[in-house]
């Protein structure tokens, strides 16, 4: 019960916190922008220019009714939050852009440079770079590869070609670059191999089976397997460990020995 209360309480608190500072960056990027438009309202007032629109019937009752200012804030507002839309996506397009990743690179250096400044920044630059990042989609296919003595397989993903570099210094023509994760947790253990390509044999499973193979030790894709409910690509990137996922397949740790007792 004890245990139980502080997992929800610390739940809580993980799922909240990126919300309430993603809303409070956004609020004072917003009023940044809004600052920045005060002198530019300024100037349409000491110039008369606002005046036109206070003849309009629907601006003079409200004038009258005392909410004319409210509303020049709410433009204000939603003016600056188009302009932050509109930054945004500016930014965005840059990134995809090849020399736009140089300026951008160029600028994270910058930044992160800043003692005290970088460090901060480079915390929520890893969050964002998490954010972008799907490993599945890194993948372009899963093979099996023969390894660790004769007839025993592992599962690799291709990444890509072998560089010339080292197909010459392997004396092999075609050589395919394979990524082999370990059981349980493929993200932070494996190794970056370089194979013939006639030592890799092709299989019959998708990238997503080929990583929940591994998260669960081959539990949930083994013969036998029970039919629990599909868990997606976007569970699997938010599962913390292998009791969670268990959990998520609907596996429990007696179920688990019950399984291991029956093979």
């Amino acid at each position: 019960m004890y245990d139980h209360f502080w997992n929800v309480l610390f739940t809580g608190i993980a799922i909240i916190i990126p919300v309430v500072i993603t809303l409070y960056i956004a609020q004072m990027a917003v009023s940044l922008i809004r600052q920045a438009l005060d002198p530019f309202i300024s100037v349409l007032r000491y110039f008369n220019l606002i005046r036109p629109f206070e003849r309009v019937e629907l601006f003079g009752l409200l004038i009258e009714l005392n909410l004319f200012s409210f509303v020049i804030e709410f433009l204000t507002e939603l003016i600056a939050l188009l302009i932050l839309f509109g930054i945004v996506m500016v930014v965005g397009a840059v990134g995809h852009n090849r020399y736009g990743e140089q300026i951008i690179d160029f600028i994270d250096l910058t930044i992160a440079s800043i003692p005290g400044v970088g460090t901060v920044y480079k915390s929520f630059r890893r969050m964002g770079d998490v954010m972008l990042d799907n490993e599945a989609e890194n993948f372009q296919d899963i093979k099996l590869v023969e390894c660790l003595g004769e007839e025993m397989y592992v599962l690799g993903f291709e990444t890509s070609a072998a560089p010339t570099s080292v197909e010459t210094s392997a004396d092999h023509e075609e050589m395919m670059t394979l990524f082999v994760p370990m059981a349980p947790n493929p993200v932070t253990g494996g190794f970056l191999t370089y194979v013939p390509r006639d030592r890799v044999f092709d299989i019959d499973m998708s990238i997503e089976d080929g990583v929940r193979s591994i998260l669960t030790s081959g539990v949930a894709t083994g013969k036998g397997a029970a039919a629990k409910d599909p868990l997606s690509m976007d569970d699997i990137q938010n599962v913390a460990s292998v009791d969670q996922l268990q959990n998520a397949f609907g596996f429990t740790p007696d179920e688990r020995e019950s399984d291991e007792s029956d093979e």
